[in-house]
């Protein structure tokens, strides 16, 4: 009878205070996790909404310039080096983070030159300044002959392009890639070792 009664005893349904009582934190549990998912769902909306990241190019100068022009083969020594001064804008409320990208110099749509950007982070809400050194190869133009017509005419026309990729997390919940890009048309003087002409086209995706 013992065991019988000590079976009756462990079986015994859980009572109607206590059921409810559970039912209640559960309920109370899941309406909390439902409050502060809507909370960070409506802040990730509005006041930590993704914006645009950009890239601008403040300044570009020369740093070096030797040509060497040989008439008789009609060929063309150039050492150029352009230092470009950009600007990474990051509006955002929240740090974004850009992984390893790069930066290269084109003549007449041939990539000439190419240096690496590596990765990095911008905090939130400010601009930080970046500088990259683009060298001209200068063996990928010796037997152009329209490099060579433009160095003789003291002119050469080139194109700095960069390219940053990278994301910006919210919450570790909402995650936005943005790729922006900088496209600058300019001019080389040799007689003055000076650029001029510079028009550039600012492009940001996200």
């Amino acid at each position: 009878m013992d065991v019988e009664s000590s079976k009756a005893t462990a079986m015994k349904p859980e009572s109607p205070k206590k059921h409810k009582r559970r039912n209640v934190c559960l309920g109370v549990t899941a309406a909390a996790i439902l409050v502060i998912f809507l909370i960070l769902l409506i802040l990730g909306l509005t006041v930590f909404k993704p914006k645009q990241t950009t890239t601008t190019v403040d300044s570009t100068s020369i740093s070096d310039l030797k040509v060497s022009l040989d008439i008789a083969r009609l060929s063309v020594h150039v050492n150029l080096s352009l230092d470009v001064n950009l600007s990474i804008k990051n509006p955002n409320k929240v740090s974004a983070k850009y992984k390893n990208s790069s930066a290269s110099l084109n003549y007449r749509g041939q990539v000439v030159g190419e240096v690496p950007i590596p990765a990095g982070k911008i905090s939130a809400d400010t601009t930080q300044p970046m500088n990259v050194t683009l060298t001209l190869l200068a063996d990928r133009l010796l037997t152009d002959s329209q490099f060579f017509s433009d160095a003789m005419a003291g002119a050469i026309p080139f194109n700095t392009l960069t390219k940053i990729s990278g994301k910006v997390s919210i919450f570790n919940l909402f995650k936005v890639h943005f790729t922006s890009t900088t496209s600058c048309d300019l001019v080389v003087f040799v007689s003055n070792r000076t650029t001029g002409d510079q028009k550039c086209k600012y492009k940001t995706k996200l």
